[in-house]
């Protein structure tokens, strides 16, 4: 089947002008598996940031009072999305996916990318099973090889929000260049934004932004040392500019910040040499590896 085929049997008809990286946001009732004969029942799904930050986008009382989400296993019309190839280049392919399963009063864009990465997690877990089964390469630098790991994602240590009057932006400043940063944390329209910039062509030249555009898109306000205020258009070569220092202590404040997935301790089985890594997510993630 067709990736035209593909989208008009999943209801997704404004995507023919659409150019490479560029996203569009879809109609919930367009591809929410609300023409399912048989959906499956949504179940009550607590979040690590417990919804203290989503009081500006949503009234749902699930996410508010209980710091939860509605959500579904997914279904076969999940896959069909994830086999979708112009969904999948485009990055619209995950965000359909939690507006298909996501049956609470949110739009999946305004979620914490922490969130949706435990969101991510739990659907996998739950459709497929909670034994996820990788390869990952060895950080032994003597032993430089692959060796196969599993987690039971069920189990897996999550980072929570724990102040319940948390509030955006935070502030963090720079101990080198002085600048002050008003920031919020990352969301799900920012990581959309991050593909669509990398799905544009590219000359032999060009750098890749991805790093850059990370922390310059969640950035609200900066003002140097004497109080000016630097605009927002030259946030992108602010950040590019960084000393090494500056940027690596604002990563720290948004990560000391965050919650979300922990990393994972594993151990070479050749070597026994330690060390942590994240959950990598291999073409294998949303398929039964037991």
């Amino acid at each position: 089947m067709s990736d035209s085929e593909k989208l008009k049997e999943l209801g997704i008809t404004n995507t023919a002008n659409t150019s490479p990286g560029e996203t569009k946001s879809f109609n919930n009732t367009a591809t929410s598996g609300s023409n399912l004969m048989f959906e499956p029942d949504a179940e009550l799904v607590e979040i690590p940031s417990h919804g203290y930050l989503y009081k500006n986008v949503t009234n749902d009382p699930d996410i508010l009072e209980r710091g939860s989400l509605r959500i579904r296993p997914m279904t076969v019309h999940e896959e069909k999305i994830l086999t979708t190839s112009r969904l999948v280049r485009s990055g619209q392919a995950l965000d359909l996916i939690f507006r298909n399963c996501i049956k609470s009063n949110i739009d999946p864009g305004e979620l914490l990318s922490s969130d949706r990465v435990y969101i991510m997690l739990w659907l996998r877990s739950i459709s497929y099973g909670n034994i996820y089964k990788f390869w990952l390469q060895s950080q032994d630098p003597s032993n430089p090889g692959r060796f196969q790991w599993e987690v039971d994602l069920e189990k897996h240590a999550i980072k929570e929000l724990v102040d319940a009057d948390i509030m955006e932006p935070f502030e963090v400043e720079l101990p080198i260049s002085k600048i002050t940063l008003q920031f919020r944390l990352p969301r799900g329209k920012d990581e959309l934004e991050i593909i669509k910039m990398n799905n544009q062509p590219k000359g032999a030249d060009d750098t890749d932004d991805t790093i850059v555009k990370r922390l310059s898109s969640i950035i609200i306000k900066a003002t140097k040392a004497n109080g000016e205020e630097i605009p927002s258009n030259l946030y992108d070569p602010m950040v590019n500019s960084m000393v090494a220092r500056d940027a690596s202590i604002f990563r720290n404040k948004i990560d000391e910040i965050d919650c979300g997935i922990e990393d994972i301790h594993v151990e070479d089985p050749q070597t026994g040499f330690a060390f942590s890594t994240s959950i990598p997510i291999t073409e294998d993630f949303f398929r039964i590896t037991e």
